[in-house]
């Protein structure tokens, strides 16, 4: 068995520089971070990661977050990872709970208030 290197946070969104961005916050506030911006690599990533939190957004190139969403929190393994679902749309907060999420965050935002939502859902 191979050891997985624990991470804060894995960003995932198909919008390489919102997903850069994220990431450089997220690093600026001293978080270990990876960034995934073709969810269909979520499997291979999570083979080598063990992130406590995914920021996820809900509408991906190809995929839904949502199913994503619902899919780790249904297997053993990936159940405990907090997930955190950002979108535009304006009934994404609703559906994304739905799906099993567990904090959601609308686009666009403020960067204190991704900071501490963040924070908040990693220390909770």
């Amino acid at each position: 068995m191979t050891n997985k290197e624990a991470i804060d946070v894995l960003v995932i969104d198909d919008d390489p520089d919102l997903c850069l961005l994220m990431e450089s916050l997220l690093k600026f506030a001293n978080h270990k971070v990876q960034r995934l911006t073709n969810p269909a690599l979520l499997k291979d990533v999570l083979g080598k990661f063990n992130p406590t939190m995914i920021l996820m957004d809900m509408l991906l190139s190809g995929s839904d977050g949502r199913d994503i969403c619902t899919c780790l929190k249904a297997n053993e393994a990936t159940k405990f990872i907090r997930i955190m679902m950002i979108s535009a749309h304006p009934d994404a907060e609703r559906t994304c709970r739905d799906a099993g999420a567990d904090d959601f965050l609308g686009k666009p935002f403020d960067m204190d208030v991704f900071l501490g939502k963040v924070e908040a859902l990693l220390n909770g």
